[in-house]
């Protein structure tokens, strides 16, 4: 098998094998047709503000959010310190790369170890819903049916301001990071699910933020959540029905 396939294999069978517990409902948990409350996934260009607009959409909400959170969230599960975790957080990485970083770094983390534990994190927090989740391939791990995927663009002149002011550096600086963060990014999605990060077809909202400031766009997804809401109660299968 190519090196370059086996991350998209592992998650692939990680997603299936979540898909078969949950199918299987043992006596005294929710029917299979009490699907969990919508759980809301943010997309973002590097620069976009997605971190913003999710902190924003959680005060609205008053739902919690996971971006640096969930990283937090899967050190503390693995016992390592976050910033080891960071260290493969979104990036993707080659087999020569990973045996190279574990071979010279005190601070390795298994890449494979990490998407594992990434994904069953992500899945947890999806079955309680009413929760933010940054990036990390997350609109591609929940299940559609309880999930708003949302993505957030932006012009590039836009990011580079907003990243030089984030991180106090020049214009020329921020742009390479914004190139090099968007690589990384799209790279972990195509190689660990397959899927290109920007295919607009993938999302149900789709935000430019340089037409909207922030409090717009938190307003955008929360009025769209509610209808995707709303839906679902006019849809709702009857218990007798279900019961069947």
């Amino acid at each position: 098998m190519n090196v370059q396939d086996m991350s998209l294999t592992l998650a692939q069978a990680l997603l299936r094998s979540e898909s078969t517990a949950e199918s299987e409902t043992p006596a005294g948990q929710k029917h299979p047709f009490e699907r969990p409350p919508f759980t809301v996934t943010i997309s973002r260009e590097a620069g976009a503000q997605g971190t913003t607009v999710a902190a924003e959409l959680g005060k609205w909400l008053d739902w919690p959010v996971y971006d640096q959170e969930l990283i937090n969230k899967i050190a503390e599960e693995i016992g390592r310190p976050s910033f080891q975790v960071r260290s493969v957080d979104e990036k993707h990485f080659s087999w020569l790369e990973d045996t190279l970083s574990g071979l010279f770094s005190e601070y390795h983390i298994n890449p494979s170890a990490y998407l594992k534990k990434l994904i069953a994190t992500v899945r947890g927090l999806g079955a309680l819903g009413k929760c933010i989740i940054v990036g990390r391939g997350s609109s591609f791990i929940l299940r559609p049916a309880s999930t708003m995927r949302v993505r957030l663009v932006a012009e590039m002149h836009d990011r580079i301001q907003f990243i030089g002011r984030l991180r106090g550096i020049a214009d020329r600086e921020a742009a390479r990071w914004i190139e090099k963060t968007e690589e990384d990014r799209t790279l972990f999605v195509k190689k660990n699910f397959g899927k290109d990060v920007a295919e607009p077809h993938n999302y149900d909202l789709i935000l430019n933020m340089s037409r909207l400031s922030v409090k717009e766009a938190a307003e955008a997804i929360a009025q769209t959540l509610s209808l995707f809401e709303a839906r679902r109660v006019a849809l709702k299968v009857p218990e007798t029905v279900a019961a069947r």
